[in-house]
């Protein structure tokens, strides 16, 4: 699987695909049996810029696809795929009569007060967490088509979970960290309690090939499929939201009679300065939609397995406030139980076409690939001898960019802009 340092919710993989990109040729691959690659047309897309002069590479194309996942998230107000937020820092509301700190903690109807998290589509409060299962498994290669190239890859590991989707295939050695993650799988299902998942070869080179040094010798680093260039060993992980772990983490900041001048009980030496108070709790969802959670003090009790509430470690309302988050939107496919991607297709080709119209070097391919980068980087507020766009003005205006690939986003996304505008005022 092709990989970059940057992790995106949109696979490398998948964006290839959507560009019309040759999949093994995207993962710096060739082989004499399959996806031979023609001296007419080279279009092996290399891990880093310098690998290949006047090329892009698949670094700069990840940290691409990010920025365009980025900016969609911050104009719909919700990231276009389920992600886990980490330390989301937030200012707590104060009482606008400080004596009543106790009523400050509430809102008018006598309930608990919200906090607007930075994200709306709230799937659940919670922590990213991960499980080794099993150890390092050994992956199965294998000639499913009979052409002579095994380009099946299968890999098998027993589970207790029912729930196929939480079940990730990373490569070994790096504690299912999600830039490592091998995806996406062609199959993945669980039976009688074990865990089955095919891919593509490709999928499973060993990332050392791709680091490889442009030499006199091999000028062109590339991967020969048709030698033993795969990994023998891959890890694989449960993957889930851990609800035990703290979704909101309180800070208080040093009182006047804590600070050394006016302390009272040391006469202002030895006093604590500089320091913050903290306390954990978790967070129960009052909107998902416009992403307001209710974040209290509270102790996890792992006999009753539930959240026991605590009173504030310090007697006033906190002065901060960090929250832990599973958010994003979810595609029709996966809220049908069809499908564990939880990015749709058509919010997979905008992000794509965004990303490409913004590549700062030109991708090395020809025929239809090429056409469509070339038309999804023309620049539509530009105005020359040989060509010239009408475009509407709001349409120029929009917070991507003028070039058709940003362009194409923006008309997809307004609307819903328009709708999330209209809805906020109604509430």
């Amino acid at each position: 699987m092709t990989r970059a340092s940057t992790p995106t919710l949109l696979s490398l993989d998948k964006y290839a695909s959507i560009i019309g990109l040759n999949p093994a040729h995207f993962s710096q691959a060739t082989s004499d049996v399959i996806f031979p690659l023609e001296n007419t047309c080279a279009d092996l897309i290399f891990q880093y810029a310098w690998q290949h002069t006047d090329a892009v590479s698949r670094e700069e194309i990840a940290r691409e696809i990010a920025k365009a996942e980025s900016d969609l998230a911050n104009i719909t107000g919700w990231p276009v795929a389920p992600m886990w937020i980490a330390q989301d820092v937030k200012m707590v509301d104060r009482f606008h009569r400080p004596e009543y700190w106790s009523a400050g903690i509430y809102n008018n109807r006598w309930a608990h007060k919200s906090i607007k998290a930075k994200y709306g589509k709230i799937i659940e409060p919670g922590q990213r967490a991960v499980t080794l299962l099993n150890g390092r498994v050994v992956p199965v290669y294998s000639d499913a088509d009979g052409d002579g190239f095994d380009e099946t890859v299968t890999v098998t590991c027993a589970v207790t979970t029912t729930y196929e989707c939480e079940i990730k295939v990373y490569f070994d050695g790096h504690n299912g960290e999600p830039e490592w993650e091998i995806r996406p799988a062609r199959t993945a299902a669980i039976a009688a309690g074990v865990f089955t998942a095919t891919f593509y070869s490709w999928q499973f080179i060993e990332p050392a090939n791709w680091e490889a040094f442009p030499t006199s010798a091999t000028p062109i680093p590339s991967v020969d499929l048709d030698n033993a260039v795969y990994v023998n060993e891959v890890e694989i992980y449960r993957e889930y939201n851990d609800p035990t772990a703290a979704s909101a983490v309180f800070y208080w900041e040093p009182s006047p009679a804590m600070a050394g001048s006016v302390c009272e009980f040391c006469g202002g030496t030895g006093c604590v300065h500089c320091c913050l108070t903290t306390q954990d709790g978790c967070a129960h969802i009052r909107d998902a939609q416009l992403g307001l959670m209710v974040p209290v003090p509270g102790t996890y009790d792992t006999d009753e397995c539930q959240w026991t509430s605590d009173t504030w470690a310090v007697c006033r309302d906190p002065d901060q406030v960090k929250l832990y988050y599973y958010c994003g939107n979810l595609s029709d496919l996966n809220l049908a139980g069809r499908r564990c991607d939880g990015l749709s297709d058509n919010w997979a080709r905008i992000i794509a076409w965004m990303a490409t119209a913004r590549l700062p070097r030109p991708i090395c391919t020809c025929g239809s690939p090429g056409g469509l980068v070339e038309w999804l980087q023309t620049d539509l507020a530009m105005t020359t001898r040989e060509s010239s766009y009408t475009v509407l003005w709001d349409e120029l205006a929009n917070p991507f960019g003028t070039r058709r690939g940003e362009m194409e986003a923006w008309r997809y996304v307004r609307d819903l802009v328009r709708e999330k505008q209209a809805w906020a005022g109604a509430v």
